[in-house]
């Protein structure tokens, strides 16, 4: 029955002299998220909407409205959508699509309950049509109730089993039963890019997402310690890199940076309480080099405040500072179970919790430092033979996937 689908955004409505550029980039980003299904779809921009129009204006089918559903509900910078049937600008359209639609759209709540509680929900785009947007809902419920019969349907504001959302702009008029949200914020590559420190944890594909909702593009990094660490630790984080680069388009870019021979450094020359907090820092170390390389702005990581040993406050200070480059830490206020219910439904939890070490684990203190002092990790730093080359080496030997 539907033949158009209407997006809405939010944030974007909020820029000025540059919406235009917002709007443009979140359609980029649906006609590519889109872009491996047959159907052929037309992308246009109408006045605080975006329209998608099927090939030759034919109706989608459920198969279409699924498959579609699903790549769009990952478009950041979309706040929801609605497939939708579209007419002429008057009351006499708006009624034929009732009449066309109710009922088949009623007949579900119909047949279990013996009466449909619905409520109608009226847009004027176009001011200059007659009447309020109060008198097309009403009108609009007059038709229904004529349509099904007495009896069989109740109007209910509150708690409808239907909704019926009517829009009048200036040329047509469109009627939509649901409402799909989407994740809403910025469309991706609409700010500057980002490089993500990516464990195989819970965290730190959260943060990714979170960045991705600000509309930056994210490439990722992944230490691991092989042969200390099994090779499984990579493929669990290119899993995880896949799932997140589900809300994203282009794919971001996973590097894997093995610091097995630092790590050893570390281990024979400093104090082990200080190890966590070095290993962190020599990773800053080597995301700053990657973001020169790469023209990346900012390292998003998956950090927050007081979690574990390495990020209380002082520690967090003080690894930051090896860095050249923004720090960026989206989780900073979040509890571990905010964290737990994002990646959940984002789909990447059950991935996560897979038993796998990491390379912060490996030749871990038993007590390690709770707030480091600056000078007295450099002079630990110090300590550790040759660490500029060291780090070069690690850098060089770097691969990409």
């Amino acid at each position: 029955m539907f033949n158009h689908i209407v997006c809405r955004y939010n944030e974007i409505a909020t820029k000025s002299g540059n919406r235009a550029m917002f709007e443009r980039r979140l359609i980029d980003n649906m006609r590519a998220a889109c872009s491996d299904l047959d159907t052929k779809l037309r992308f246009n921009r109408i006045r605080g909407r975006i329209v998608i129009y099927r090939d030759e204006n034919n109706e989608f089918t459920q198969e279409e409205k699924i498959a579609i559903t699903q790549r769009l509900e990952r478009c950041f910078g979309l706040d929801s959508f609605s497939f939708c049937l579209e007419g002429e600008r008057s009351m006499e359209a708006v009624e034929e699509m009732i009449r066309k639609t109710v009922p088949a759209m009623f007949a579900p709540f119909l047949e279990k309950n013996g009466v449909v509680h619905f409520r109608t929900r009226a847009r004027r785009a176009d001011k200059r049509f007659p009447g309020t947007s109060k008198d097309i809902e009403i009108a609009a419920a007059t038709i229904v109730e004529n349509i099904m019969g007495e009896g069989k349907v109740k109007v209910n504001l509150d708690h409808p089993d239907v909704s019926i959302g009517i829009e009048i702009r200036e040329n047509n008029s469109i009627l939509y039963y649901d409402s799909i949200p989407a994740p809403g914020g910025l469309p991706v590559g609409s700010n500057a890019p980002m490089l993500a420190l990516l464990s195989g944890g819970i965290d730190s594909p959260v943060a990714c997402q979170m960045a991705m909702k600000r509309g930056c593009h994210v490439d990722f990094l992944t230490f691991h310690s092989y042969p200390y660490t099994p090779r499984g630790t990579v493929e669990k984080v290119q899993r995880l890199a896949d799932i997140i680069n589900l809300y994203q388009t282009p794919r971001g870019i996973l590097y894997a940076c093995n610091i097995s021979e630092i790590q050893k450094l570390i281990r024979d020359n400093c104090d082990p309480r200080y190890r966590t907090v070095l290993y962190r820092r020599i990773m800053m170390r080597l995301a700053s080099k990657l973001c020169t390389d790469k023209k990346r702005y900012a390292i998003v990581t998956g950090e927050s405040i007081g979690q574990v040993a390495s990020q209380t406050v002082e520690n967090m200070s003080v690894i930051e500072k090896a860095s050249d480059y923004l720090i960026v830490r989206p989780l900073c206020g979040f509890d571990k179970n905010e964290t737990i219910r994002r990646a959940e439904a984002m789909g990447t939890f059950e991935t996560s919790i897979e038993p796998m070490p990491d390379s912060c684990t490996v030749f871990a203190p038993d007590s390690p430092v709770l707030r480091a002092k600056l000078h007295t990790v450099e002079y630990e730093e110090s300590k550790i033979p040759d660490l500029e080359n060291a780090i070069q080496q690690a850098y060089d030997t770097m691969e990409i996937y």
